[in-house]
């Protein structure tokens, strides 16, 4: 029933999400671990995903015919260089959320909604711009033919076809971040930022130096996993949108009670769902013998579906018993304290 070529576009699938949604969810943490709500996470994934594509094409068009576009040693540069890009592209955006929520003390869930909206329309602006076309299509198959994989597995082939440079390079960040949070002393004073700021302030920390240096990490690795998710997907055309992902990671980040450790078996928890719909919609197709057509369970928007449903009722059960940072989404007045 379930061939060799389904399991490897299943582990193919959930990979991706796995990586693209703990970077996500990092993002909020490190956020909102500080003391900023970052409701921007849709947007700076979205403008990763944009930036570091656009910066790929860009490098590829000046350097036609040569080994950075001809090569699959040049093809992994490339990436290389898209992922750096969507990385800075996301720091630099946070910093229109952390300089509004510090310096001018706006609501953050206001602010952050609004840039939301800002980069759906700024990207788009952008992109006609550079393809001449008003459209929101995006090409994200350009560079296809050099990400496969030929073991003569076909487990093996499935599973890895596909996936660039940038996923491999989330793993890294990851297990870094995760480091960065637990086991360091910055980490340390990030959390204690976000519980109990006046507290951190007395024994000399600059609360709101941190704040931004948390909302830049953070900002900066939902922008990566962005760009992991959507340079990745086998779609073709991406139309700029982050398809909801930036408020999946919110809900993956309650679910984990803001702990690192949580957040990666939550993202897991996310990616398997997320992997099964493209999956088994696929299987359904060649398989009318099953009599789930005409069945709301024979559609494929019930199974695309599906994650958001269960984001939704895990945030119903679980966000009672979830402990935000104290003082997260309050400004903080050091003549206060």
């Amino acid at each position: 029933m379930f061939t060799a070529y389904d399991f490897g576009t299943f582990f193919n699938y959930l990979f991706l999400y796995l990586v693209g949604f703990v970077l996500g969810s990092y993002g909020g943490l490190f956020s909102e671990g500080v003391g900023i709500i970052n409701i921007a996470l849709e947007g700076a994934m979205a403008l990763g995903a944009f930036g570091g594509l656009a910066v790929m094409q860009g490098v590829s068009s000046a350097c036609a015919g040569t080994f950075l576009v001809t090569t699959s040693g040049g093809m992994v540069l490339l990436y290389f260089i898209g992922a750096i890009s969507a990385i800075v592209i996301g720091g630099l955006f946070s910093f229109l959320l952390s300089f509004v929520a510090i310096k001018l003390r706006a609501d953050q869930t206001i602010v952050g909604t609004a840039l939301n909206t800002l980069v759906i329309a700024a990207t788009t602006l952008v992109n006609i711009a550079i393809t001449g076309k008003d459209t929101t299509e995006v090409q994200t198959n350009t560079y296809s033919e050099y990400l496969k994989v030929n073991t003569g597995n076909v487990f093996i082939d499935t599973m890895f076809s596909g996936l660039n440079m940038s996923i491999y390079i989330g793993v890294i960040v990851i297990i870094l971040l995760w480091l960065l949070m637990n086991k360091t002393r910055f980490g340390l004073r990030l959390r204690a930022c976000g519980e109990n700021p006046a507290a951190a302030d007395s024994v000399g920390i600059n609360v709101n130096r941190m704040r931004y240096i948390g909302t830049v990490i953070g900002t900066s690795a939902a922008a990566f996993g962005g760009f992991i998710i959507f340079s990745c997907l086998p779609v073709g055309t991406w139309k700029i949108n982050a398809l909801g992902y930036g408020f999946l990671v919110l809900a993956i980040e309650i679910f984990g009670n803001w702990k690192a450790t949580n957040i990666i078996f939550c993202s897991l928890f996310f990616a398997f769902f997320f992997a099964f719909a493209p999956t088994f919609t696929s299987i359904l197709s060649i398989h009318p013998e099953w009599g789930l057509r005409n069945t709301i369970f024979g559609t494929n928007a019930f199974y695309y579906m599906l994650p958001y449903l269960l984001a939704l009722l895990s945030l119903v059960i679980f966000s009672k018993k979830s402990h935000a940072p104290k003082a997260e989404g309050i400004p903080y007045d050091k003549s206060s304290r």
